[in-house]
């Protein structure tokens, strides 16, 4: 979305598909599971891909029409790395033109001004960096790409003038796990100073079953993001999921399917990204997701908490709804 008049449609648009049962909300697309990196809690790069094997610009512009007439109006580009696709504005520029609320995240390695401004133009709505460390030397370690850290510190410092403004979020997104527990209150600081926000997601064996990686005590680490959030203006985690992370279990079923789904970079359909393909976005109806199969798979799930689960699932409530439309509206404010 680029203009005012654009938020308030897409609001409209967005409570639609939140009410009626057969339409589908959001979106997490996995644009290429190629990556530059070689993080620990992820594997994707461990299985080679090419870049042959990913739908074209002309096919993903087909896709997003197909899944915006299912009433989609939230699109996460993921990954993989995102920004290794060229044709990445392009793709914003085409759900954008449509109403589509656009996120984009990336580990920052090929992020600079020119690009961060190139992404605006294009009418991207949120752009977070992946940043799991304060300490420049441990986090370029856990990437395995040498200089990382300094060219995320040069992107945050330039994403409050060169990409926030309006409603539009941007900053720092942190996975958290046991290894970087104490670097949650220093990278939020760090947000806050250069004016940014920030996202917690907390690691979860669902996708890479790397128990190092677990959080021993979740309820403290929760507890301790709760009062981060009390205490920081630009903690942008729901304090409902932020909780939730100390449950040390999630309930089931949640909206995997029905509410929301997945797109792999071969244009296969997930009722969620971490279960089968039921489907091919440019030969089946996106509700191919929510057949009985593809629940079953669903309901069979023993459960994760990432964010697109739980913070999905909080604003499909009433009061998540409500926490989102204040929050957005601050961010309106703010941005002005």
């Amino acid at each position: 979305m680029r203009t005012f008049p654009d938020f308030p449609l897409f609001v409209l648009s967005s409570l639609r598909s939140v009410l009626i049962d057969n339409r589908t909300l959001n979106c997490v697309w996995e644009l290429t599971y190629r990556c530059n990196a070689q993080c620990g809690f992820c594997h994707y790069w461990r299985k080679p891909a090419s870049p042959r094997d990913e739908l074209t610009l002309a096919e993903i512009h087909q896709a997003i029409y197909r899944v915006y007439r299912c009433g989609c109006r939230l699109i996460n580009f993921s990954g993989g790395e995102p920004t290794l696709r060229d044709d990445l504005e392009e793709i914003v520029r085409y759900a954008s033109s449509l109403r589509i609320w656009t996120s984009l995240t990336t580990n920052g390695s090929r992020l600079d001004r020119d690009r961060i401004r190139r992404l605006r133009t294009a009418g991207l709505d949120n752009l977070f960096i992946s940043l799991d460390f304060n300490d420049g030397a441990a986090h370029d370690r856990h990437r395995h790409i040498e200089g990382l850290y300094d060219n995320i510190m040069s992107n945050v410092a330039i994403l409050k003038g060169d990409f926030l403004g309006g409603h539009r979020t941007a900053g720092i997104m942190c996975v958290v796990s046991n290894h970087n527990l104490e670097s949650a209150r220093q990278l939020t600081e760090i947000a806050s100073r250069h004016g940014v926000f920030i996202s917690f997601q907390l690691y979860h064996p669902k996708k890479v079953a790397v128990e190092s990686f677990r959080i021993q005590d979740p309820r403290t680490i929760a507890e301790t993001l709760v009062a981060l959030k009390k205490s920081h203006w630009n903690v942008i985690s729901s304090r409902s999921y932020l909780k939730g992370m100390g449950r040390g279990h999630t309930r089931r079923p949640c909206s995997a399917g029905r509410k929301y789904f997945s797109i792999d970079p071969m244009g296969y359909l997930h009722p969620c990204v971490d279960l089968p393909a039921v489907g091919h976005v440019l030969r089946d109806p996106v509700s191919v997701t929510r057949s009985p199969s593809a629940l079953s798979a669903v309901h069979g799930c023993s459960g994760c908490w990432y964010c697109f689960r739980g913070e999905a699932d909080h604003a499909l409530s009433m009061r998540g709804s409500l926490e989102k439309i204040g929050q957005f509206g601050g961010i309106i404010w703010r941005g002005r």
